[in-house]
């Protein structure tokens, strides 16, 4: 490099001739290695100048930067305001233009980077990725598409971008809610009904910052070690059950907190089977700690979904371990399942509870109730796994009186479930006031929850009445207080669990 007006820099490199970009899979490469960071200074014959950062680094790096078909490359050149440090600080090995490669950084428009893995990747401008379509039956039995993109994300909530999947001839947009600090996304051929070859993010200047974009095939073929599918909850309410890798389940992880696994069923009868016993073994009163058999079983009800964190998973099983008790092949799949996925693990002597846990709903249920049910079940895996919520949950539950705390009792052992488990009530208190947006609160309850217990317990109607009158305001004013802590920790509002929609 050489140093003048206090700037260093290397010789303005010219092309022999220049060269227009005519096919969207060729871009601009430099090879090079540096000690400092450096700016690229690409000149095109049109008289523009576009600055891309390039990072410092004891190794050669080849970065690739897409350009727009139809731009014209005269020259380039590297400057820096930092002194060499001797002949070896900054060498260029190679530069010019060639068709994007797999496995290189690519340089969008505005100066930032984009690990991609898959070749034949362009950024047409800041918002537009496109992508060579893979070589893949759209209608194929055994193989769909996932396109998965990673962000960044540091907004307030109040922008919500919008993303659109596209080919030739097919597009699909969905309305983003973006989580505090980032996630992963992903879309799959099959629900989208079409091959995609890119996508645009939209209204996306408030702090959204894409990083990483994907495209890969994803087989449709029974997984052989029980790998779940990623994906958004608006995903899996709408993923079709024909690209489903077996017939009778599908196993899902959620992309919000992946140690969250989510099992959706073909109906009611199977999900009983791989999960009806752990229901009354955690959660029904009058029987936790206790493993019933199936014909027990048969003449007791269940849950139309279920959820179940670590710690009672692994009990479950040391103590069928414990008794010799012989459970239910599903249960025993179930067992795997957890294995596989790192839920729990086993040592010597018994299972040990890691993180997370399990979620489930059935495909007999109706749309609306399925959207309520995994809403529902979301906020008891948030509160298995994100350790900052279920504290921010006990502040609100230990402002109550106990005339409201009176209320959740009996509205929960009405409900069948264990009242004197503590945990359990804490987490079903936010799990019910959550599942549905606070403007619906008020009418869930007063119009349809309550009158309902009250046919079942006329005797309970002066404290029932009592209650409303002296706290009129209970469902909502709690609603709103839980609602903005897992607003603030975690972007998400009552009611809707979904990024995507």
């Amino acid at each position: 490099m050489i140093l003048l007006n206090n700037i260093y820099s290397t010789p303005l490199y010219s092309l022999k001739t220049p060269c227009k970009i005519v096919n969207y899979n060729d871009g601009f490469y430099i090879q090079y290695s540096s000690l400092f960071s450096t700016v690229l200074d690409l000149y095109f014959k049109d008289g523009t100048v576009k600055k891309f950062n390039l990072p410092a680094s004891n190794s050669i790096l080849r970065y690739q930067i897409p350009v727009s078909v139809g731009s014209v490359i005269s020259s380039f050149q590297v400057i820096s305001d930092k002194p060499e440090k001797g002949n070896e600080s900054f060498q260029i090995q190679q530069a010019g233009v060639e068709p994007l490669n797999t496995g290189f950084l690519l340089i969008s428009d505005n100066g930032s980077m984009i690990p991609v893995i898959r070749k034949g990747f362009n950024i047409e401008n800041s918002n537009t990725y496109s992508f060579a379509s893979l070589s893949m039956d759209s209608k194929s039995v055994f193989n769909q598409v996932q396109v998965s993109l990673s962000y960044d994300y540091s907004g307030n909530g109040e922008t919500e971008p919008e993303i659109e999947i596209f080919s030739d001839n097919h597009r699909k947009s969905f309305g983003l809610f973006p989580k505090r600090g980032g996630a992963e996304l992903y879309f799959y051929s099959n629900s989208l009904d079409f091959i995609p070859t890119g996508l645009s993010v939209k209204n996306s200047n408030s702090g959204f910052i894409v990083k990483k974009i994907d495209i890969v095939p994803f087989s449709t073929m029974v997984p052989m070690n029980y790998s779940p599918v990623p994906a958004d909850i608006g995903t899996i309410l709408n993923y079709k059950q024909a690209a489903w890798r077996r017939s009778d389940m599908e196993i899902f992880s959620w992309d919000l907190f992946p140690n969250i696994l989510i099992l959706d069923f073909r109906d009611y009868a199977l999900q009983s089977a791989f999960l009806k016993r752990i229901t009354f073994f955690v959660e029904k009163d009058g029987f936790t700690g206790q493993l019933l058999s199936n014909r027990v079983l048969s003449g007791l009800h269940g849950w139309n979904a279920h959820d179940y964190r670590a710690k009672d998973l692994a009990e479950f099983f040391n103590i069928s371990e414990k008794q010799k008790f012989i459970l239910n092949p599903e249960e025993y799949e179930l067992r795997d399942i957890l294995l596989e996925n790192n839920i729990i693990q086993k040592s010597e002597e018994n299972y040990i509870p890691n993180s997370g846990g399990i979620l489930s709903f059935s495909k007999e249920s109706s749309p609306r109730l399925r959207q309520l049910f995994i809403t529902h079940e979301g906020y008891h895996g948030i509160y298995f796994s994100d350790l900052r919520y279920e504290p921010e949950v006990q502040k609100v539950w230990n402002t109550l009186d106990e005339q409201e705390k009176q209320f959740w009792y009996n509205f929960l052992d009405w409900k069948h479930y264990e009242i004197e488990d503590a945990y359990l009530v804490v987490n079903e208190f936010q799990a019910y006031l959550m599942q549905q947006k606070i403007e619906n609160i008020e009418s869930y309850y007063k119009d349809y929850i309550i009158p309902r217990y009250l046919v079942k317990h006329p005797d309970k109607t002066e404290e029932m009445n009592n209650f409303l009158i002296n706290y009129p305001n209970h469902f909502v004013d709690n609603a709103k207080k839980i609602e903005a802590a897992i607003f603030r920790l975690d972007t998400i509002r009552a009611g809707e669990l979904r990024c995507l929609y």
